[in-house]
């Protein structure tokens, strides 16, 4: 499947190339195409307004898809393949980015404002976003009553990010929620397809994090959970409220990782950490924290966003890496999450 990247005229084309060798990194059933652009002119046979790039303050989703529809036609792009345009002109919706049907405009400014990192991580992966959201029949047009468009944030590549900033623990989590991975699966997404963005999506999430990790030098510091349970990163004390403790020390507990399709055969265990946390811990918390609901987000999925959430506004950007919860790598089919710290920075003493 070819997918064909380009941009407007005024755009970065160092910045377009840059993008496309990143997705090309990860080798599959796509295949990133670095499309020649158009000029303005080109692009005024159907929008006028693109003969004067300069005076335009925004364009609507239909401009925007009706200018990836014209480089289709003039470029003689098949119907099969996929048109990503890049550009730096805004969106009436002030979205990061959308799709219709195999057109996708992306919003190529500001990301190193959201994600403090060179723009070509948070673009590439909105790349592979809406490529997923548009096989799935993702219905943004509705985005109240879509039930994978998850609002609040948890993490997921379907998250809407009302706040943008939340668009940050979409890369640093890398992570396809079970219910989205069943809508996949119902409209009879291409296995191959799907697991070339999985794996496309993790190995940008490391690009991502490493990139700036090599160049802070930020090291782990040593995480210590007292017999009260309260949690200690470094000399910072980390004030978490109980259920998402209740992960966040299980997940320390079990350093490499669990496969989350598995995770209510872990109830009692799960449930034995909420009792030294909690006097009053009721087992029906846990329970309704492992279920997955048809059709909806498991409740794990929300409370695991909400402790990286923390974590990350406690911690700051790059040492928070370390602590979260994420999704490292596919085995079997299944997805194993981890916090991705080393055994020998976790003292976890006897509960009282």
């Amino acid at each position: 499947m070819k997918v064909y990247v380009t941009s407007t005229p005024e755009f970065s084309g160092d910045l377009v190339k840059k993008v496309v060798d990143i997705l090309n990194q990860t080798p599959g059933e796509m295949e990133f195409m670095l499309g020649k652009p158009l000029t303005g002119n080109q692009f005024s046979l159907t929008n006028p307004k693109m003969k004067n790039i300069d005076q335009i303050k925004s364009l609507t989703f239909d401009e925007l898809f009706g200018l990836c529809s014209t480089y289709r036609t003039i470029r003689e792009v098949q119907e099969e393949s996929f048109v990503v345009l890049l550009t730096s002109i805004k969106n009436s919706k002030n979205w990061f980015s959308a799709f219709n049907g195999r057109n996708i405009f992306i919003y190529g400014e500001e990301w190193e404002y959201y994600t403090k990192r060179d723009g070509k991580y948070g673009i590439s992966y909105q790349v592979l976003e809406n490529i997923f959201q548009s096989m799935i029949d993702l219905d943004i047009n509705n985005v109240d009553n879509e039930p994978n468009i998850h609002m609040p944030s948890i993490g997921c590549i379907n998250d809407m990010c009302k706040d943008k900033i939340d668009v940050m623990l979409k890369l640093r989590t890398a992570d396809i929620c079970e219910s989205c991975i069943a809508r996949a699966e119902e409209k009879q997404m291409d296995p191959l397809v799907l697991e070339h963005i999985q794996t496309s999506i993790e190995t940008l999430r490391e690009a991502f994090v490493n990139s700036h990790r090599i160049k802070s030098k930020v090291k782990p510091l040593a995480v210590y959970i007292d017999p009260k349970r309260n949690v200690k990163i470094g000399d910072k004390d980390i004030h978490i409220i109980p259920l998402r403790k209740v992960l966040f020390i299980f997940f320390l507990k079990n350093p490499d990782g669990i496969k989350t399709k598995y995770l209510s055969e872990y109830r009692d265990d799960l449930y034995e950490v909420y009792k030294e946390i909690r006097i009053s811990a009721e087992k029906s918390r846990i329970t309704r924290m492992v279920e997955v609901k048809k059709g909806g987000d498991p409740s794990f999925d929300s409370i695991k966003s909400k402790l990286n959430k923390d974590l990350y506004k406690k911690l700051g950007p790059n040492l928070a890496d370390y602590y979260m919860i994420t999704k490292v790598e596919i085995k079997d089919g299944m997805n194993i999450y981890k916090i991705n710290l080393e055994k020998n920075y976790i003292t976890i003493a006897p509960a009282q």
